[in-house]
């Protein structure tokens, strides 16, 4: 399931987009700033954790995926959702998981 975000880029990072285009190095935009998000969060675990941990406190996301996200061990991600003061939820199973980048997309939208 995809889904439309859109957003209003400045005009030097337009240009930027259109260039890439152009270049032909990705299918189109959305490629390219699917491979941004997930270049970005490999970089930044702190946002990768703080991410999992709010999937996994609205129940959008397991234990197993949360560690997934974070790039740890269940055993690891246990210790970080409770320094984090949450409850660990047994027996969570949820349905059709997205990708990590159209998680993040919807969770910075809001919604």
């Amino acid at each position: 399931m995809s889904e439309t975000i859109s957003f209003t880029p400045s005009p030097h990072i337009a240009k930027e987009l259109d260039a890439i285009s152009e270049l032909g190095w990705y299918r189109d935009k959305n490629d390219f700033i699917t491979d941004a998000i997930n270049t970005l969060l490999s970089a930044h675990r702190e946002l990768r954790i703080a991410i999992a941990c709010k999937l996994y406190e609205n129940e959008e996301i397991s234990l197993g995926r949360a560690a997934e996200i974070v790039g740890t061990s269940i055993e690891e991600m246990k210790k970080i959702i409770s320094d984090h003061g949450m409850k660990l939820v047994i027996g969570t199973s949820i349905p059709n998981e997205k990708d990590r980048a159209r998680t993040v997309l919807r969770m910075l939208r809001g919604s």
